[in-house]
């Protein structure tokens, strides 16, 4: 029978090939990827399944404010009266979290739907896209406070030595939250970049830090559309990544005012978007 806690990785059967040594049997690890249900809870006992989630399992609770803040349901940590289903650190109990609001927190799931990789395949879909994150948002980001070039390279190796699953299976993402000075403030692991993202940002939900001045996103995978757009909803003023950026991203960077950094790696990186936040 399966635990009631889902687990992050498994040790599978697998069959390993070597043209010098032959093959031989052995167990390997590998990334956990399992359905998140996120529903939410009223007061008076209503209750509505927004979203299941294909994430692997961790941080549950902080990938379901996360989500539900990005998506632009929840406005503020205030909104939020519980959050349940969940053990000790977070990993959600039988793959459903529920997380109890306000009763101001109304939306129609008639009108509600994760549209923006249909979105990203053109132009004008995509300037919809970029304008529907500022209403979300109501505003710009206007930090101005940049970080050092060479902190800026150190981030991704900083975050590598937090990355305890990809330790284990080498086959999952991960998004670090830092301060100006490359100090770690939180780190989040899934098998999907755009989860981890949302755990980063559930986790600034939940400690005050939405649209703090001094905060820099790194992740570890490549800078798409749905990236820069979380970090629009949250207020970050720089994103680093470690692989390619998207036109679409770009696009999102420059017209929300967000400095992006990408193929930060090898002592070097590229800035696409407002470079005056990185000293060189």
């Amino acid at each position: 029978m399966q635990d009631s806690k889902p687990k992050s990785f498994h040790f599978l059967d697998t069959v390993k090939y070597d043209k010098a040594t032959g093959s031989e049997n052995f167990k390997d690890r590998i990334t956990a990827e399992e359905p998140l249900e996120v529903r939410i809870r009223y007061r008076n006992g209503g209750e509505k399944t927004v979203s299941v989630i294909m994430r692997t399992p961790a941080l549950d609770n902080y990938l379901a404010v996360g989500f539900l803040y990005s998506e632009g349901i929840l406005k503020e940590y205030g909104q939020i009266r519980s959050i349940s289903n969940v053990d000790s650190g977070g990993t959600a109990i039988d793959n459903i979290v529920f997380v109890e609001v306000s009763d101001e927190v109304q939306f129609d799931l008639a009108d509600y739907g994760r549209n923006f990789a249909v979105n990203s395949s053109c132009g004008i879909c995509g300037k919809s896209s970029i304008n529907d994150i500022f209403v979300k948002t109501g505003r710009l980001i206007r930090s101005a406070k940049p970080i050092d070039a060479s902190i800026l390279l150190k981030l991704p190796d900083i975050m590598r030595k937090e990355q305890k699953i990809f330790g284990e299976t080498g086959g999952i993402h991960a998004a670090g939250l830092f301060d100006l000075k490359g100090n770690l403030k939180f780190v989040a692991e899934d098998i999907g970049r755009h989860n981890a993202v949302d755990k980063v940002i559930g986790y600034m939900v939940m400690n005050n830090l939405l649209f703090s001045d001094e905060l820099v996103l790194q992740v570890s995978g490549r800078g798409g559309f749905e990236i820069l757009q979380k970090a629009s909803m949250a207020g970050i003023p720089i994103v680093s990544c470690v692989s390619a950026p998207s036109t679409l991203a770009v696009e999102t960077a420059e017209t929300m005012n967000i400095t992006l950094a990408c193929f930060v790696r090898g002592g070097r990186f590229n800035i696409y978007a407002h470079p005056s936040r990185i000293k060189m």
